[in-house]
């Protein structure tokens, strides 16, 4: 294999990658979907004894909305893209051809066009612009692993304070049931 095959390799497995985390990522949002599913259809009872329950029961709730708020922010981060990788690349990238071409650059006849039909027919440039398109998705893999083992850690305790919310919430309305 040559090495733009090779590159082209590389980039295929590392997109994958990317994709992987987003597919996982998107089991995470329906668990944190079924949390808050699971107080939007108790929210007359808890509105009914807001005001009699104990301070953990305030403090676990609290906890349950900020983790869950929290963790919408990692979703958010990890599903979107990142606005300009280039420019958090090393600087050696920087010369290289970069064949990532807009909307507003495609149909419209410029030089950029003209440069596109340069970097393809020219085997070196294709070679680096394949580098650098390689260099970009390894950034944005390696920004999405970053936060969605952030991610897994808020879920965590996300679970954890809702599962304590549920045993203190479910006590005091069975206390408050029975008065």
């Amino acid at each position: 294999m040559d090495k733009q095959g090779t590159i082209f390799s590389l980039i295929q497995d590392t997109q994958e990658n990317a994709r992987f985390i987003e597919s996982k990522t998107g089991i995470i949002a329906a668990i944190i979907g079924a949390i808050l599913v699971y107080y939007i259809q108790d929210i007359k009872n808890i509105i009914k004894h807001f005001d009699s329950f104990s301070g953990s029961n305030y403090a676990f709730f609290f906890l349950v909305i900020l983790s869950t708020l929290l963790n919408v922010y990692f979703l958010f981060k990890i599903i979107f893209p990142i606005s300009n990788p280039v420019a958090k690349i090393a600087k050696k990238y920087m010369a290289y051809p970069n064949i990532y071409l807009t909307r507003s650059k495609i149909n419209v006849k410029n030089k950029d066009v003209a440069a596109l039909t340069d970097i393809l027919c020219n085997k070196n440039k294709l070679e680096q612009a394949l580098e650098l398109e390689y260099v970009k998705i390894s950034h944005i893999r390696n920004s999405k692993l970053l936060l969605y083992k952030a991610l897994v850690i808020g879920l965590f305790l996300q679970v954890s304070f809702f599962v304590g919310h549920l045993i203190i919430y479910n006590k005091e309305i069975l206390q408050l049931g029975a008065d």
